[in-house]
């Protein structure tokens, strides 16, 4: 199942906070941005753009990129997603007031007022660059609207990640790291491997 209606150039993988953002705007309060983070670089410039409205707000903020409005995918609340294809350069996306300023890098260098931007690591998406909920998520459908469910971890990852490779990687019994997204950020991190934090401090969290 691929969440693909009609979005270009801008059309609009869901849990593993890499960053949050609280919009100052009222009308929407708390709209958390799970992808991107505002000020980064992205080798990429097709990614999804994923968001979760608070239990309290049903109303999708409005969303512009580059100015333009675009309409979201047609996914139940909370989730909010669009699916993006943004050329090399800058972008202003707009989801209500709030702001995020992205980068897309092509074959130049970044410009110098950029170097203390967030080069920005997106999980491999599938052969053209976006995406399928489905292969991470449980979807369903409701009211003509695709409800975008848990991350069906580890079995999803397993998919791509064999537990030879895992076990190279981890160094470390499987069972106890079956919740992925505990240490890694699934759609995107700053980290290598997508980790959420260091290695280090991910370990600390169950080891003296």
């Amino acid at each position: 199942m691929r969440l693909r209606i009609g979005l270009l150039p801008v059309i609009a993988a869901v849990t593993g906070v890499l960053a949050s953002h609280v919009a100052p705007d009222a009308r929407t309060p708390s709209v958390r941005i799970i992808f991107p983070a505002d000020q980064v670089v992205l080798s990429n410039g097709r990614f999804e753009l994923i968001g979760l409205l608070p239990p309290e707000v049903r109303e999708r903020p409005t969303l512009h990129v580059d100015g333009k409005l675009v309409h979201w995918e047609p996914t139940a609340p909370p989730t909010l997603l669009a699916r993006c294809d943004l050329q090399p350069g800058r972008h202003l996306i707009r989801v209500g007031e709030l702001k995020l300023r992205i980068y897309v890098s092509g074959k130049g260098s970044l410009p110098a007022e950029l170097s203390q931007w967030t080069a920005l690591r997106a999980h491999p998406g599938s052969a053209d660059g976006w995406n399928d909920c489905a292969a991470c998520h449980a979807v369903s459908e409701a009211n003509g609207q695709h409800v975008i469910g848990a991350v069906q971890t580890p079995s999803a990852c397993a998919r791509c990640h064999s537990e030879e490779v895992f076990q190279l990687a981890h160094f470390h019994p499987e069972k106890p790291l079956a919740g992925c997204q505990e240490c890694h950020a699934l759609h995107g991190s700053e980290r290598k491997a997508l980790l959420k934090a260091s290695a280090k401090e991910l370990c600390g969290r169950c080891h003296d």
